[in-house]
């Protein structure tokens, strides 16, 4: 069975300024669990013109203040663009730190800094390799950045699973991607604090493959980032079992 490109770089384990739970903890947990599924390759720091596509000028100078935590994102938000790049011919994923969905355009918070998500998706389209583009963030939180900085581009389709329980998770994702088949590219903001133990509480560790397989199969050209996911015991399978329904659609 092929590995899932992964990109990772032990950087991203640096303990910056943030509140407890978005440790260093959570990508050692998660680079464990997948070390015998996953191809890992090292990202690289996004230019600051990749970050202007989608961030004003006095957002990235206020990120700026922090050195540490300001090259920790930039290689975020590299990374997130290699992983894009790389799903346009298979899919990857981004073991990605900071998380990105709730920096939008001139605002931050939620322990993300830049969106990885947008800037991604904007560098594939500034290099025309892309003509449309459907984000489906399924963390348990609305993901308030990505939509801000896309909203009114209507190349851009974004979707967000708001549930309450596994069903209605279920129903929501299969009918946000629905006509998936349709875009050039699907990214996903893959929060894991839906876990039946961790924020969300509703969904289970096989639910989470099914995920995966659902959203592979519904598009191959998938990119997945990183986004929440908070009880670390369990992060691990989680993210594991999430990549295992990408493989399985992938046969």
């Amino acid at each position: 069975m092929p590995k899932i490109p992964v990109l990772y770089s032990d950087t991203f384990l640096t303990d910056y300024r943030t509140v407890d739970c978005e440790n260093p903890d959570r990508i050692s947990q998660i680079h464990t669990f997948i070390k015998e599924i996953a191809d890992f390759i090292g990202p690289q720091p996004c230019d600051e013109k990749d970050l202007l596509l989608c961030h004003s000028e006095n957002l990235i100078h206020s990120v700026k203040r922090d050195r540490e935590v300001y090259e920790v994102a930039r290689l975020a938000a590299g990374g997130a663009i290699q992983t894009a790049l790389i799903s346009l011919k298979r899919p990857a994923f981004g073991l990605i730190r900071p998380p990105g969905h709730h920096a939008g355009y001139n605002f931050n918070g939620g322990f993300c800094f830049f969106n990885n998500m947008a800037i991604a998706i904007k560098h594939l389209f500034a290099e025309k390799l892309i003509t449309n583009a459907l984000i489906v963030d399924i963390d348990l939180h609305y993901g308030n950045g990505t939509y801000d900085i896309v909203k009114g581009d209507k190349s851009i389709v974004f979707k967000n699973i708001d549930a309450y329980s596994q069903k209605d998770f279920f129903q929501q994702l299969r009918d946000a991607i629905e006509s998936a088949n349709n875009f050039d590219i699907i990214g996903c903001s893959a929060g894991f604090d839906t876990y039946v133990r961790d924020w969300g509480g509703i969904l289970s560790t096989d639910d989470f493959e099914e995920i995966g397989y659902l959203l592979a199969r519904s598009n191959p050209h998938l990119f997945s980032l990183l986004e929440g996911g908070y009880y670390i015991p369990d992060l691990g399978k989680n993210v594991c079992a999430y990549l295992k329904g990408i493989q399985k659609a992938c046969l």
